[in-house]
């Protein structure tokens, strides 16, 4: 249990009332005064804490969320519930239900079209429900950042159209393949809850990492150029 805290940052306090009001699974207990617990814990406890922190959520709601959730991946098995956890923790997302694509066009301030040319290029993925086109809460919050970017002047200038976001998708999907079949090559084919947890961490600091070094490579080419275009004119 000390553990358990420290890792969280969550009283014992806290934690024995998570488990009361079932928003936390019991642990294994070999003995009468022993708990074990895992990964999977430390895990929904930060969530349970992000969620009040940040979106103020309370615990009946938050309760209401993840019995939904746990519901969803008993139909489908365990990569429902891997999924689940990687999607509640990542940027503090929290899975909701899948967006029309004439709302999220609405919203986004994109024409519909539009936006189904980016699902063309990869960007971004289409479902459909009843004859209707749908985006997961992860695509819709894409077209709508690519909507603000658009407003912002870059949607006038050449070369900024589902093109751009494709370039993108490309890259990372390659980049994807590889990370996870590393990531499986060393834990393993079975998807679970405590693996969702490791996977997790590493993925947030990596994205950190990521966006860093892509905000270092945009400015150092913009250095080289305007250091190269002085010395032609220098010369």
């Amino acid at each position: 249990m000390k553990d358990l805290e420290t890792r969280t940052d969550v009283s014992r306090e806290a934690i024995h009332f998570y488990l009361r009001e079932g928003l936390l699974p019991e642990p294994e207990r070999p003995k009468r005064n022993v708990a074990h617990y895992n990964e999977g814990h430390v895990a929904r406890i930060k969530l349970i804490k992000r969620l009040q922190e940040e979106r103020f959520l309370p615990l009946s709601v938050i309760r209401q969320m993840l019995e939904r959730a746990e519901a969803a991946a008993d139909d489908v098995g365990g990569l429902a519930g891997f999924e689940f956890a990687l999607a509640s923790l990542l940027n503090g997302d929290v899975p909701e239900p899948d967006q029309a694509l004439a709302v999220v066009a609405e919203r986004a301030g994109m024409a519909a079209a539009d936006v189904r040319r980016l699902a063309v290029g990869g960007a971004i993925r289409l479902g459909a429900k009843a004859g209707e086109s749908y985006l997961d809460f992860r695509d819709a919050a894409i077209v709508e950042h690519w909507g603000r970017v658009l407003e912002d002047g870059f949607g006038d200038l050449p070369g900024y159209d589902e093109g751009y976001l494709a370039r993108y998708a490309e890259a990372l999907q390659k980049l994807a393949e590889a990370e996870v079949g590393l990531f499986l090559d060393n834990f393993g084919e079975e998807l679970t809850e405590e693996m969702a947890a490791i996977a997790n961490r590493g993925i947030e600091t990596t994205n950190e990492i990521f966006a860093r070094m892509r905000t270092q490579a945009l400015l150092r080419n913009i250095t080289d150029r305007v250091e190269a275009s002085r010395s032609q004119g220098d010369s």
